[in-house]
């Protein structure tokens, strides 16, 4: 094992490190700092990621990275009584055990990924001292930063603190595949600045009207613009509809591209603006300015890394994911276009 300074667990550089972020979108963008810090403080060691297949274009390629190991959830749901799912997950524990791991990080801080950090037998298996679901009870070593303190890549960033000195500027160096640029290059001609608007969140009370969002486009295209407008496959409909009502006034992708080409397509971007959702994360990451807008979830704990003044928050915001619609309309009426179109000037501006 090569020779390092002891840190507070107690080890010198391992040879072979496993860091569990299998998802979601915006949880693995904002682990990438994390990666950076362990190759930055172990250069010679090999460094693996257990992710969902689905985001693995978040993280393949990158140059910290070894492998990638796909935890399909799928493929291993009901386990307990189906025998294929439970074949498929004795492959990927006999997998991870024969990996030798020196040391498993887990960012996901559940049971399942807590119980895939045990199984890989690695002596030293750190994470999280509020992790959910008992988890904790899995690893050998505990970071302490509380959840509702601190961001997200801040949290992260505090597991690769127990070994090591992480430098003072987090990195992402997320990954453009080439051919996904290429494409997205050809769907977007021209030398117009590109401003991609987002207008889609995992649930319904995290999103701003698509009237505004409609609105906002207008406001883009005629400052001289080119804007798409980015989406999942679930969320084209309410896509369709932004960009109707914004007359045609920009690119509909939604649910056109992989997400090596929605990469792609926001590292074009002069600015991104959006919920807080997966993609403005992805934004964060490849450092685009964006501006973001906040309703029941706290920018404090769950902001855009990096661009915290860059966010704005509704007034009424609703607390819980479950709000009915009336609360989601005290939300959106508090924030009003005019708002969001000034903070966008003043973003692009700088």
């Amino acid at each position: 094992m090569l020779a390092s300074p002891q840190s507070a667990v107690g080890v010198g550089a391992p040879q072979r490190v496993l860091i569990i972020k299998p998802s979601a979108l915006g949880d693995v963008a904002t682990t990438l700092p994390l990666l950076c810090d362990l190759k930055r403080m172990f250069p010679e060691s090999r460094i693996d990621w257990l992710i969902d297949p689905a985001l693995a274009d978040l993280v393949r390629g990158h140059d910290a990275v070894n492998e990638l190991i796909y935890f399909d959830r799928r493929k291993i749901s009901g386990w307990f009584t189906h025998g294929t799912a439970r074949s498929n997950l004795r492959a990927l524990m006999r997998a991870l055990k024969d990996n030798r791991y020196d040391m498993v990080l887990d960012a996901q801080g559940l049971l399942r990924s807590a119980f895939l950090a045990r199984a890989s037998r690695a002596p030293v298996r750190i994470g999280f001292a509020d992790a959910r679901e008992g988890a904790r009870f899995l690893y050998t070593h505990h970071s302490r930063v509380p959840r509702p303190s601190a961001l997200a890549v801040v949290r992260m960033r505090s597991l690769a603190a127990l070994i090591g000195s992480p430098s003072d500027r987090a990195e992402f160096r997320m990954p453009i595949q080439p051919a996904a640029l290429e494409k997205i290059a050809a769907l977007l001609p021209g030398s117009q600045s590109v401003a991609a608007v987002i207008p889609g969140a995992r649930w319904d009370a995290k999103r701003w009207s698509e009237h505004g969002y409609s609105q906002i486009v207008r406001h883009l295209a005629d400052s001289g613009m080119r804007v798409v407008v980015l989406g999942a496959p679930g969320e084209q409909a309410l896509c369709r509809q932004v960009v109707d009502q914004a007359g045609g006034a920009a690119v509909n992708l939604a649910g056109r591209t992989t997400l090596a080409e929605l990469i792609a397509a926001i590292s074009l971007c002069r600015i991104v603006i959006g919920n807080d959702s997966g993609p403005l994360h992805v934004a964060a990451a490849l450092g685009r300015p964006l501006v973001g807008l906040y309703g029941p979830t706290d920018p404090e704990s769950v902001g855009p890394y990096g661009q915290m003044d860059h966010v704005l928050r509704f007034e009424q915001a609703g607390e819980y994911r479950d709000s009915g619609m009336q609360d989601r309309r005290a939300t959106l009426l508090s924030l009003s276009v005019e708002t969001v179109w000034e903070k966008i000037q003043k973003v692009m501006a700088r």
